[in-house]
């Protein structure tokens, strides 16, 4: 049974090479995904809901994928509750998993009731319980001790969270305590979080998780989140990221994290209901910060090509938008002045890179939505084995920034399918672009 286990598995994966996209793994139970960069490379965490049908969690293990382009995944290790304190076990939730000092620190939740920790040489593991017990034991503070956060601040200070919040329960909230240099122990008593503000956000869940950007901390629990400038808080209810489409609610276990000059949102959600089983599935999509530092997952992304998935486009799409892309040099994501967003601060020499851009090869003209001040030019690249250009595009003043343009021009027939966009001209702020599309 495992051998046929293990070749189904392989077969698995080898089919799934050639579709992923949302769910991450289509009929696989995957829930609790987090994603981390590990040594330039992607990795994600996730539990497994085993059966279609339970009424209540049955979770037999943990499982470390790869990726290197959010697009194709395979499965590098599966944990199993024996291989911890835990023994024989149904009850393997949500984790984190953080790298310091060349070590990578797997904590795990014994159900709602503990956390442990495991360590490793390598983000793939093998990893080994290093306490034998809990780090965090059953009854360590007044509330919950499971469904581990950890954040390692810039200056190397790491932070554990943990808990359950319910706003109008006063025996249920986070925690959160500084961990030693050694990360498998607390180096203070866990004090609760302190969340304020009258929105109906963060009304209660379980699985915080806190992120930092340009100063400000983000705790949130599925989608829902808070902010402060001090990793204790208080942190003041802020909104969703999603719009409750997709499961984007306080039930979206996943995490928010940066690649390659992107940002993107996981989580998990119960697609079949939650009334019917305890059964979920996990979804990848941009993430976009608002000039406020407000969050925005990319819903409308989801509305257009949700089965696609990220990193993946088709030339025939009505349009691209700009804010869509794996990897950038000099530019900047930010509001678009009408609606949603768009890139600004291009300069000479900056670049968008949209790889798996299926269907170049019978596209004759690629027409931009721009704004620009002084005018620049777009180089349309192929980029493969063969780098080859396609194209260059000049874009003139449009008068203002709010005031946008097309501007077309004729392309070559393209022999790969990963596609580079570089600007060209004189100044700080070339253009801003909107969209693109093909022709």
């Amino acid at each position: 049974m495992k051998t046929l286990l293990k070749l189904s598995t392989v077969f698995f994966l080898a089919t799934l090479s050639l579709n992923a996209g949302n769910p991450i793994v289509p009929d696989f139970g995957m829930a609790d995904p987090h994603i981390y960069i590990f040594e330039g490379k992607v990795f994600l965490f996730t539990t497994r809901d085993s059966s279609k049908t339970a009424k209540k969690f049955i979770m037999p293990d943990w499982h470390i994928w790869t990726s290197d382009n959010l697009v194709d995944w395979e499965l590098v290790r599966t944990i199993k509750p024996t291989e911890t304190w835990m023994g024989q076990s149904t009850r393997c939730w949500a984790t984190e998993t953080v790298e310091k000092n060349g070590k990578y620190y797997f904590y795990f939740s014994n159900g709602n009731e503990s956390t442990g920790v495991l360590v490793a040489d390598k983000p793939e593991g093998p990893y080994v319980d290093v306490l034998k017990k809990p780090m965090l034991p059953k009854d360590l503070t007044p509330t919950k001790e499971y469904d581990p956060g950890v954040l390692v601040d810039d200056d190397g200070q790491a932070y554990m969270s943990f808990g359950h919040h319910r706003s109008a329960d006063d025996d249920y909230y986070y925690m959160i305590a500084r961990l030693n240099d050694d990360m498998v122990s607390l180096a203070e008593a866990p004090r609760e979080i302190l969340i304020t503000g009258d929105s109906k956000v963060l009304a209660g869940n379980d699985k915080p998780n806190i992120h930092k950007r340009n100063g400000i901390y983000y705790l949130s629990a599925g989608s829902h989140y808070a902010i402060s400038d001090n990793v204790y808080g208080p942190y003041v209810k802020t909104g969703n990221s999603g719009n409750d489409d997709y499961g984007l609610d306080g039930k979206a276990h996943g995490n928010y994290f940066e690649w390659n000059g992107q940002w993107f949102h996981t989580w998990c959600h119960f697609h079949l209901g939650k009334d019917v089983a305890r059964f979920r599935e996990s979804y990848i999509s941009y993430l976009h910060y608002k000039d406020n530092g407000e969050m925005v997952t990319d819903t409308d992304f989801l509305d257009q090509h949700f089965a696609t998935g990220v990193g993946q486009y088709k030339a025939d799409w009505r349009c691209i938008e700009a804010e869509w892309y794996m990897k950038a040099k000099d530019v900047a994501k930010r509001e678009h002045p009408l609606k949603g967003f768009e890139i600004q601060e291009i300069s000479n020499s900056s670049e968008l890179y949209y790889p798996n851009m299926k269907g170049l090869s019978d596209k004759t003209a690629i027409t931009f939505k721009a704004s620009s001040l002084r005018g620049a030019v777009i180089e349309i690249y192929s980029v493969g084995e063969h780098p080859q250009l396609l194209g260059k595009c000049k874009v003139s003043s449009t008068g203002s920034w709010d005031n946008y343009s097309e501007f077309t021009c004729k392309i070559k027939a393209a022999e790969a399918n990963e596609l580079l966009l570089r600007f060209k001209g004189k100044g700080d702020e070339l253009l801003h672009l909107d969209a693109f599309s093909f022709k």
